[in-house]
């Protein structure tokens, strides 16, 4: 399992936290967001010119840490050999936010 981090002090527009890798799935197990202002959260297949969204926009409150673990079983999975992507939009006054992942790339 590998952990991707991001600190961000801006709206993210699909940006790539894991680049894509040929022939390969990348399974999401974990997610954890922090912020401190309010934040939502949508994490993407493919980000670029028309990514897949995997999550619904996800609200992050000011000061209170988003955790979901998927694990295995009902992990986020992007398809095959795209990569995966963040798009983050503040919900009031810009501040800054993090997002870890911790993914497996499979076959």
């Amino acid at each position: 399992m590998t952990l991707v981090f991001g600190s961000y002090g801006a709206n993210q527009n699909n940006t790539v936290l894991v680049p894509a890798q040929t022939g390969k799935l990348i399974r999401v197990v974990k997610l954890v967001v922090t912020a401190w202002t309010g934040v939502k959260v949508v994490l993407l297949s493919a980000p670029g010119p028309d990514p897949q969204a995997l999550t619904p926009p996800l609200h992050v409150a000011a000061g209170m840490p988003l955790v979901l673990h998927f694990g295995r079983g009902l992990a986020l999975v992007t398809g095959r050999g795209q990569a995966l992507g963040v798009s983050t939009v503040f919900q009031s006054l810009p501040g800054e936010h993090s997002v870890a992942v911790w993914y497996e790339a499979v076959d």
